[in-house]
């Protein structure tokens, strides 16, 4: 965020750390004061001593050998507080049973800055290797959690944050325009779930459900994703009824309330 940008009660300093924190996240290793300082633009002897700052509070940690920084262990413990949310502690009750049932790598995930983002991941034993971790992001156009992320969003929405974040060409199967992308989230919600069909990775097909809190709005959502073999074509909308039954056993979880069929409840056909 540039200065001119910065709305009027940022604290400078402290928007200075986070831009620091914010590359940490981005490049996901060690790094040393010259790059952070060519990347967020600031005097080398400036970013010494906010890195030294945080250094003193644990943030951050200085390797030895290399003079390099790496998140620190009060930089763990404060995102456990995040991970300890509502949302997640039912993504871990449920995502073990729902990876063991199909076999494959189960996900949850939240729509945050214009691309999917990991909050937990379960194995299968019985899966290839191929999950997210946690803290990983994915376009939303290539993913089926991205899908039904955006899919009951309003229309306006959902373009603005396409022209914004574009179509990523993961593999060729990728979706690469606006009208194209539009379409298949009008199939996701006469599904009710999204698939992602080598989108994302050659060889691989994920299938995705919503999660919805207590006034009906998609929050978050699941999936499963593994080997083509495994998550056929002939499978899919089986493994995806799976898919969707825990999800709405997470989402009532969350305070959402299922509609119920006025037909179903009494045995009549409701008009």
């Amino acid at each position: 965020m540039s200065k001119d940008n910065s709305p009027y009660f940022m604290l400078q300093s402290v928007e200075r750390s986070m831009m620091i924190f914010e590359m940490f996240i981005r490049e996901r290793k060690p790094l040393g004061i010259t790059e952070i300082a060519s990347e967020v633009k600031l005097h080398k002897s400036v970013v010494h001593r906010h890195l030294a700052t945080l250094q003193s509070f644990q943030m951050l940690e200085q390797l030895p050998e290399t003079g390099k920084y790496q998140v620190g262990p009060k930089a763990f413990e404060l995102g456990s507080v995040y991970m300890n949310n509502n949302l997640i502690m039912q993504g871990r009750r449920f995502l073990p049973e729902l990876a063991e049932k199909i076999g494959e790598t189960a996900h949850l995930a939240i729509l945050n800055q214009g691309s999917v983002l990991y909050l937990e991941n379960q194995e299968s034993p019985k899966s290839l290797r191929m999950y997210a971790p946690v803290g990983v992001r994915n376009p939303l156009s290539t993913s089926a959690l991205g899908k039904v992320l955006v899919a009951w969003m309003d229309e306006r929405q959902v373009t603005d944050l396409l022209n914004a974040y574009g179509f990523p060409r993961r593999t060729h199967k990728s979706i690469q325009d606006m009208d194209a992308f539009l379409a298949e989230l009008k199939r996701v919600r006469e599904r009710g779930y999204a698939v992602d069909d080598e989108e994302n990775l050659l060889n691989f097909r994920c299938v995705a459900a919503p999660l919805r809190d207590h006034t009906d709005r998609v929050t978050a959502a699941i999936s499963v994703g593994g080997d083509i073999r495994i998550i056929s074509p002939d499978k899919t909308e089986q493994i995806a009824a799976v898919v969707k039954s825990y999800a709405v056993a997470i989402s009532e979880r969350l305070g959402y309330i299922p509609k119920v069929n006025v037909g179903d409840v009494f045995g009549i056909n409701a008009p």
